[in-house]
């Protein structure tokens, strides 16, 4: 009777064995997954597959720090029918009412930061208020370089006051169930820089981060990349497609999915804001330019779509009605965001005269101005007809003799082709035997240069306002009201960049007409007696960007160089699926490990079955 009873206890100490095991394997398995999981931020994050991909939004900058003193003569290309107070409540109901007649969804406000006496808050809160009634959204664009912040722990605060006070109201921009925050002038900070900033504001990521400019190692902290202005296009839908690739490849790079937020621009006109060379008018030809830089952007499959802008008057990009206009922009905003909405491509305009422009670096948004009593009311002028021109788009032409001409348009002069290629007008008479009476003919064949100096003038026009140095050193003279920030801004640069060009610290004080240096001239290198001009890279274009030399730090990222007039060919931009956001984010080094963990595991566990059931 002895016997049975123990066989009945072995059997029921092998059930128990293999209930620890199961257990026991359960257990380190869940462990191992923990362990080996990405990091949010890391390169092998897996990215949300919920709704990414295009959202059909299309949003609008938008500016609310105007008083009528803001308007006029001198200070704004065009001007509204009614100068206005954009703490005026009545008025930002009037625009966001325009706006969502437009087919507009959503603004994204430029933001100073929660400061008491900052108006942009004020008027942000006011915002979300008005766009609650209605449907309407809301977005912050966050100024880096705002006047209320004096260092990257103001900017912090500031960051989480935002997301836990404006970015939970109801009528904040939301994507894939995120908050979206957009960032002005996140060039200004290194991203080094950001990383910290994010790690402590949002580690998680559980707000959507767009960058703003060429520079696109950002992504490795952001979520996403839109260009403010690409109106120095003269070809925007080569443009839009262009970064719209840049961005998509970005979610390979950094194993996250990467939004892409397309822009159209009816215009440009910056020249009234003390940007010397580096200012430019893009001519808006009657909505023909507005058209193609719209079509361009809907053709690049974004997954949002943002206008610059709807009320920038002070840099000539405004749909906002105006004097000159009318309801002109409004009405084909509408039009083309019902196409773009109904998954149709707008149609760009035929033959657009879309003259070549140099490539501006944007400066800063203009600062508040102080309020006045409204004035009179300008009276409204007549509506374009919105039928394009179909003048050919005239381009510098280089010769074989090393000479660059430019063949005159309709409404041409020698002082607007000076201007606009950013070149002496002096040099310009000299070069043609021409002078101030001269009238020129359509066709006309006008010399603008050699090509090293046509290359000369491409290169300080990104640098307004500063001064060439024998040495090649370009540098920027102190005047009355410069800050290092504001200098680092003017000149794309962070301010880590400009501190180290010029062997300084943060707690310098600046002396007027002190001399910063802010970029260097390449210089040929003697060999032998003789000058030798370097070689061209095999990507150089006829007009190549900057490549700074003097200090080992990474080079300020510059905005894309103006197109050549070769075609720019529109790749082909897939459309974001699941798969293909899978395809982009998968490494095998992520799944490696757990693999040979559940391989390894189910090994031993089938190894001590077998040794338990022979030794039964």
């Amino acid at each position: 009777m002895g016997m049975p009873n123990v066989i009945l206890r072995g059997e029921l100490n092998l059930k128990q064995t293999r209930n620890i095991i199961w257990v026991g394997s359960f257990l380190i398995l869940a462990a191992l997954l923990w362990l080996t999981r990405p990091h949010p931020s890391s390169p092998l994050a897996p990215s949300l597959t919920e709704a990414q991909g295009q959202t059909r939004l299309v949003l609008a900058f938008y500016y609310a720090w105007f008083s009528p003193n803001s308007f006029g003569p001198g200070k704004t290309p065009f001007n509204p029918p009614q100068p206005y107070f954009s703490t005026d409540a009545s008025v930002i109901q009037r625009h966001v009412s325009e706006a969502q007649g437009a087919g507009i969804d959503g603004f994204v406000q430029s933001w100073y930061g929660p400061g008491s006496g900052n108006q942009t808050e004020g008027n942000f809160q006011t915002l979300l208020n008005i766009a609650a009634a209605s449907g309407f959204r809301a977005a912050v664009d966050f100024e880096v370089g705002s006047p209320y912040f004096a260092n990257n722990q103001d900017r912090i605060a500031a960051l989480q006051t935002l997301l836990s006070t404006h970015a939970n109201h109801g009528a904040y921009l939301r994507v894939d169930g995120k908050p979206v925050i957009f960032f002005w002038a996140n060039w200004l900070l290194s991203v080094n820089d950001w990383r910290t900033i994010r790690d402590t504001v949002d580690p998680n990521y559980t707000s959507i981060w767009i960058a703003e400019g060429a520079g696109l190692e950002y992504l490795a902290v952001f979520d996403g990349l839109h260009l403010y202005n690409t109106a120095w296009s003269a070809n925007p839908a080569g443009t839009a497609a262009t970064w719209a690739g840049n961005t998509r490849n970005a979610a390979a790079t950094y194993g996250s999915y990467k939004y892409w937020v397309a822009t159209a621009m009816p215009g440009w006109d910056d020249t009234l804001l003390g940007r010397g060379s580096a200012a430019f008018v893009r001519p808006r030809n009657d909505g023909a330019y507005y058209q193609t830089s719209f079509s361009g952007a809907a053709a690049s499959a974004p997954d949002m779509l943002i206008i610059t802008s709807y009320n920038e008057w002070p840099e000539g990009s405004n749909i906002e009605p105006s004097v000159e206009f009318g309801n002109f922009y409004l009405d084909l905003t509408a039009q083309m965001s019902s196409q773009y909405k109904a998954g149709q491509i707008p149609a760009a305009a035929p033959n657009p005269n879309i003259p070549p422009a140099l490539t501006a670096t944007p400066g800063p948004s203009p600062t508040p101005r102080p309020t006045d009593t409204p004035g009179p009311s300008p009276t409204p002028s007549h509506t374009p007809s919105p039928s394009p021109s179909t003048t050919p788009i005239a381009s510098p032409t280089p010769q074989p003799n090393g000479t660059i001409i430019y063949l005159v348009q309709s409404g041409d002069t020698l002082l607007t082709i000076a201007n606009r290629f950013n070149l002496d007008i002096n040099r310009l008479y000299d070069l043609n035997n021409l002078d101030e009476s001269a009238i020129l003919q359509i066709g006309q064949s006008i010399i603008l240069g050699s090509a090293d100096e046509f290359r000369f003038a491409d290169i300080m026009a990104q640098f307004p306002g500063a001064i060439l140095k024998a040495n090649g050193n370009i540098v920027h003279r102190v005047r009355e009201g410069d800050s290092l920030f504001g200098i680092a801004t003017r000149y794309n640069l962070t301010l880590e960049q400009l501190l180290e060009y010029n062997n300084l610290t943060e707690t310098v004080v600046l002396r007027i007409d002190q001399e910063l240096i802010v970029g260097q001239l390449p210089q040929p290198t003697d060999v032998g007696g003789s000058v030798d001009q370097p070689e061209p890279s095999p990507t150089a274009t006829e007009i190549p960007s900057l490549t700074p030399t003097w200090t080992p730090s990474p080079s300020p990222t510059l905005p894309p160089p103006p197109p050549t007039n070769t075609p720019v060919p529109l790749p082909t931009i897939p459309t974001p699926t699941p798969a293909l956001i899978e395809q982009a984010v998968s490494r095998p080094g992520a799944v490696v490990p757990v693999f040979a963990g559940i391989v390894l595991l189910l090994a031993m566990t089938g190894g001590l079955f077998l040794y338990l059931g022979r030794s039964r």
